[in-house]
């Protein structure tokens, strides 16, 4: 099914201490405006952020390797995205959201490919 509606987005979520500069980047899924959540485990300082670009700004090293893992995530999310549309299943933020995590149902495939090769 495809959904008229989809966007991925890094935002910096603003901690408790609201003095502190360094935050983390998070990864934000929305599909038919449905938006679920979740950190990418990596910190950066809102001085150095493009909230518009939702990037890193600068030439420096750290800059560049943070921009190249969102681009990334990115990458995995819209080709995961484009395989469900491909086999027809229906495409939900949590399964996108499950993906960007790692726990792909994928992993099931193997036995069901055992079991059609055993019977």
């Amino acid at each position: 099914m495809l959904e008229s509606s989809f966007g991925v987005n890094f935002f910096l979520k603003t901690p408790w201490k609201k003095y502190d500069q360094l935050r983390f980047v998070y990864l934000r899924i929305t599909v038919e405006g449905v938006s679920k959540e979740i950190s990418t485990k990596r910190k950066w300082n809102i001085v150095r952020w493009n909230q518009k670009m939702e990037r890193a700004i600068g030439t420096k090293e750290d800059a560049g390797s943070l921009n190249h893992f969102l681009d990334f995530i990115t990458t995995g999310i819209t080709n995961f995205r484009t395989k469900l549309i491909n086999s027809s299943e229906t495409i939900t933020a949590t399964k996108l959201i499950e993906y960007a995590q790692g726990k792909s149902y994928s992993k099931a495939k193997v036995l069901e490919e055992f079991r059609s090769i055993q019977s």
